[in-house]
């Protein structure tokens, strides 16, 4: 099967990337089809990455140290950039073609054969259950050595929530998608607690609010698994941004000092180092301190902070923290430059606490609605900014703000395009 037809038969499948739903969650339906195909889930060590941001980093931080040490490794993570490809992919690039079309084949015949009779419950499949099963088909069909599985959503009810990793690695968590995982922190961490296994190690990252500590904690006891928590393993973490943009880094435990190089910009890609740090020495012990320190410099991933054009940023950054960490590094990186923001995001983000972040840092503020950003209201984000005393334009037409920003960029101008991975996505598809 040719990928454009798999990707035209996934299409008529739920996606709630496009078009949100509730009652969609389940795991029923994955265990289902995996054991049909004799659970592929389980060939590959893997680790298993939740969170509310930095999932992605991470786990290309993981994919690209186990790289280093001589073995290969696959990462399943979301959304893609420009290429469906980028979800199910290697640290050395894409598999080849050979690998997607054979794992498209054996999906959609299986699929295909199975009566909606015969599914748990009769319930229809959804196109990331789908995506997810195909990305363990892939897998092993490629034969990588070991696999970083990031969470779609949440990670109790998650379709990866079906895999028996190495460790769990939970991520800082914060109030996202609210509707949908609970209103409060410790809601929301209940379900990314969800992916601790029973006697299995979780990994807990640096996190911003001390009740998700907590319940972090209480799972792991009630699963008997042993926790390692990031900040306890830590003596020192030390990051410096250098005149040529570059980041170094220096972490030092009580038995290890990397230090190292990042391509990965910005203070909290610190605190994402360390913690696959902490990963991979609590997991892995045969991997060195050098590779660890090479496979961190050669990390990278699509947009986050990705430098375009050298005065063009490019950062999905769609929360109140992460916004504030990539003005943040925009102002460590570029200091005394005249900024300009390109912003979209969609219509389930704390807009009311992100905007006023923008007051009195750009020169110009351009409020857009990209096709894909789901319930994107940029007339309510300019009337935000106008209730805030932010001067702010709205133009709704995405191409036309974006090339009419970039060609009004003087020499020393910065322009930073934020608020969402599918706005990034469709000013590179601008760009071609």
């Amino acid at each position: 099967m040719e990928l454009s037809d798999f990707f035209k038969w996934l299409d008529n499948y739920l996606n709630f990337e496009k078009t949100q739903a509730k009652n969609i969650f389940w795991l029923e339906s994955m265990k289902f089809l995996c054991e049909k195909l004799g659970n592929p889930q389980d060939l590959i060590p893997c680790f298993h990455v939740a969170g509310s941001k930095g999932k992605g980093s991470v786990s290309a931080m993981l994919a690209s140290i186990i790289r280093e040490s001589g073995h290969t490794c696959g990462i399943y993570s979301s959304p893609h950039i420009t290429d469906f490809r980028e979800r199910i992919t290697s640290a050395d690039g894409f598999f080849e073609d050979s690998i997607y079309k054979e794992a498209a084949d054996i999906l959609t015949k299986l699929v295909d054969s199975i009566p909606l009779e015969e599914l748990p419950a009769k319930r229809p499949l959804t196109w990331f259950e789908l995506v997810t099963v195909y990305a363990f088909l892939c897998f092993k069909i490629a034969k990588v050595d070991y696999v970083i599985y990031e969470v779609g959503l949440g990670g109790r009810l998650d379709s990866t929530n079906v895999v028996k990793p190495l460790a769990s690695v939970l991520m800082p968590i914060e109030l996202e998608h609210t509707e949908f995982l609970g209103d409060t922190i410790e809601k929301i961490a209940g379900e990314k607690a969800g992916i601790i296994k029973p006697e299995t190690k979780a990994i807990v990252s640096f996190q911003n609010y001390s009740d998700a500590e907590r319940v972090f904690e209480k799972k792991a006891k009630e699963l008997k698994a042993p926790i390692i928590f990031v900040k306890n393993k830590i003596q020192n973490l030390q990051l410096n941004f250098t005149e040529k943009g570059l980041m170094q880094l220096s972490i030092t435990s009580d038995n290890s000092n990397i230090k190292t190089e990042l391509k990965l910009l910005g203070k909290v890609q610190a605190q994402n180092a360390a913690t696959a740090f902490v990963t991979i020495k609590n997991t892995l012990p045969f991997i060195t301190d050098k590779q660890i320190e090479q496979g961190l410099s050669k990390a990278f991933l699509p947009g986050r902070f990705e430098i375009f054009n050298s005065n063009i940023i490019l950062d999905g950054a769609h929360t109140v923290k992460s916004i504030s960490n990539t003005l943040d590094t925009m102002k460590n990186l570029f200091p005394n430059k005249k900024y300009h923001l390109l912003f979209a995001c969609a219509g389930d983000k704390d807009i009311e606490d992100i905007i006023p972040l923008f007051k009195d840092i750009f020169q110009t503020i351009t409020f857009t609605q990209p096709l894909t950003v789901r319930h994107c209201d940029a007339e309510k984000n300019l009337a935000i900014a106008t209730k805030n005393g932010i001067n702010a334009q709205l133009e709704s037409e995405l191409k036309k703000a974006y090339i009419t920003l970039k060609s009004s960029l003087k020499n020393d101008d910065i322009l930073l395009v934020t608020g969402s991975f599918y706005l990034v996505s469709e000013v590179k598809q601008i760009e071609g």
